[in-house]
């Protein structure tokens, strides 16, 4: 074995060994919160505020009453289409109004508890 060859076990060796130790970091470096992940859907524009009470047809986001336009379009923070039944009082929620009507809401984005 020449010198040369020793110099090309070792570099191999060591990158081996680097990619190793990157695949390592990679899986237990911490995961990110839910706040740093993107939302599913474009929220510019959208206003923020928890569920404190539901009626049936009617919801109420941070005492404000509302109600969800026919057609509306809930997700959850997952990007997954969600019913109306899935809601929930203290559920976080990302939401627009549908235009000239300030109490209907055309599109939400909900965090549910997990």
């Amino acid at each position: 074995m020449t010198v040369g060859d020793i110099r090309i076990h070792c570099v191999n060796r060591a990158t081996i060994v680097l990619m190793v130790g990157i695949a390592l970091a990679l899986c237990f470096s911490p995961k990110s919160s839910r706040a740093d992940q993107q939302l599913p859907m474009m929220t510019i524009g959208f206003q923020s505020g928890t569920i404190t009470a539901i009626y049936e047809s009617v919801l109420q986001i941070d005492g404000r009453t509302f109600s969800l336009s026919p057609g509306a379009i809930l997700q959850d923070d997952r990007g997954r289409e969600i019913e109306a039944s899935a809601l929930v009082v203290s559920a976080e929620v990302k939401y627009r109004m549908k235009k000239e009507q300030n109490d209907m809401i055309d599109r939400m984005m909900v965090i549910l508890p997990r």
